[in-house]
């Protein structure tokens, strides 16, 4: 489709989803093709098993913190951001392999690649709209995001909007996470969505150890 594909769907979607939670459009840019630079550097040079395909389930009853690797240390160089650790240039622009990833580089690979499918202002648009059916908990979460928000989308994004028509994932997984979030509201949320599935793992746990000792 013009030379748009995955790495673009990519690029857009984590732009939206950094500009959904910080509200920084220059660095949600950066933060875009920087994430899509990695992902495409990763499947076809990363070790074998750099990212282990988790069962639906499985993403949605992980116990852990909001953002999947809060408070884990990153390697000298590198910052936490979105439960990721990436790197940083001196310019502040989000960087691999010691190249910095600018606003302006996205405009470039991504913006402009995109505007030969389809306005660059309807896509954009469109992707807000698409991550904003996200919990936020889903967003902050590297692999909870591209399981359940690009995944679904990867091959059918650019399509759906030449169609006229809203990009969506499958309603499976819209209607899963809106029973965690109706079931974490009864239940009292205070503290997060995922203090809740610990409990309920907690809750199974202990009981699946009170049935096998009678």
């Amino acid at each position: 489709m013009a030379g748009v594909g995955r790495f673009q769907v990519m690029a857009l979607l984590q732009a939206a989803r950094y500009y959904r939670l910080k509200g920084n459009l220059e660095k949600a840019k950066s933060w875009g093709l920087n994430r899509a630079v990695f992902y495409a550097w990763a499947k076809h040079y990363g070790p074998r098993g750099w990212r282990r395909a988790a069962r639906l389930d499985e993403l949605l009853r992980r116990t852990g913190s909001t953002e999947a690797g809060a408070g884990r240390r990153c390697p000298e160089g590198m910052v936490e951001e979105l439960g990721e650790c990436v790197a940083v240039g001196r310019r502040g622009w989000y960087a691999m392999g010691g190249e910095e990833q600018t606003p302006r580089d996205f405009d470039r690979e991504v913006a402009a690649r995109v505007s030969r499918v389809v306005p660059w202002e309807k896509a954009w648009k469109a992707a807000l709209e698409y991550v904003s059916l996200f919990p936020e908990w889903v967003l902050r979460d590297p692999q909870r995001f591209y399981r359940l928000v690009y995944e679904p989308v990867r091959d059918t994004f650019f399509i759906s909007l030449l169609r006229g028509e809203k990009p969506r994932p499958p309603r499976s997984i819209l209607e899963r996470l809106e029973s965690l979030e109706k079931m974490a509201s009864k239940a009292g949320r205070q503290v997060g969505l995922d203090a809740f599935i610990k409990r309920e793992a907690s809750q199974r746990e202990q009981s699946s150890g009170d049935s096998g000792d009678s």
